[in-house]
């Protein structure tokens, strides 16, 4: 992205993944770990499923994740082109309290880890969403719910970033940079790290390279997408312009009423 008339996402604005029963969504996200459930409404493209949004007390873009409930849909199937793991920003030294708090729900974890110099502790909802909670100190919007269930300064800090499998990276990568303005900032254990301006929030993109893994598949415990969020209108059509030059196929300027996509 090269000239003064570039423009670049900020972050990440959501993630939204499938999920089976409502209300065991619920339970999990509110209940266990405390994000508030700041918005139910519709998928407006199926009137007839939830959206159901979790956030911070405010519900600040980057806080955001979301899930339609789709318990009559297979589960999905991991695979290339879709996004594997939702890490999630908590405090720096939280781990100790997440893990015995998860462990006193039977939630299901895996090993505590180190990426990218971070401390991370994976997990995976009841409808099998892989996600992980990622120590971190970096500054972002933020509100503590006073009704949560877990402390305030425990309490989960928005997105963290999206780890992706591609089948080819350097096509990825460049789409990444051209598009939407994300920059190489690291790579370990076959993982790259892409970073975008804008700070706070969700503003990091992790890609593995897996040529010979098969394709994914939707799926109950799978993400549906990515939402990237931008300054104003103006921001919003450039980035469209620029996805149509790097190759994608855009839609055309959707009103979601509390926000526009």
């Amino acid at each position: 992205m090269d000239g003064r008339n570039s423009r670049t996402v900020h972050g990440i604005h959501h993630i939204t993944a499938i999920c089976g029963n409502a209300q065991e969504n619920l339970d999990f996200y509110a209940g266990v770990l405390g994000m508030r459930l700041v918005k139910r409404s519709v998928n407006q493209d199926d009137p007839g499923t939830y959206h159901l949004f979790y956030a911070d007390a405010e519900g600040h873009p980057g806080s955001d994740l979301t899930f339609f409930p789709w318990d009559q849909m297979p589960k999905g199937r991991l695979g290339t082109g879709l996004t594997v793991e939702v890490p999630l920003a908590v405090p720096v030294d939280s781990l100790g309290y997440w893990a015995d708090r998860l462990t006193h729900y039977g939630v299901d974890m895996g090993e505590p880890a180190t990426r990218f110099g971070e401390r991370v502790l994976p997990v995976r909802d009841p409808h099998g969403l892989e996600i992980s909670l990622v120590e971190t100190a970096d500054r972002r919007l933020f509100t503590p719910w006073d009704g949560s269930p877990v402390p305030q300064e425990r309490q989960i800090r928005g997105l963290h970033s999206a780890r992706i499998w591609e089948r080819d990276l350097a096509r990825t990568a460049n789409f990444l940079h051209a598009a939407l303005g994300f920059v190489k900032l690291a790579e370990e254990d076959g993982w790259v790290r892409f970073g975008v301006e804008g700070g706070g929030s969700g503003n990091i993109i992790e890609v593995r390279e897996l040529p010979d893994r098969r394709i994914g598949e939707w799926g109950v415990g799978t993400v549906h997408h990515i939402a990237y969020r931008v300054t104003d209108d103006e921001d919003e059509l450039a980035v469209r312009s620029q996805v149509i030059t790097a190759g994608g196929r855009p839609t055309d300027v959707i009103d979601r009423f509390w926000f526009k996509s």
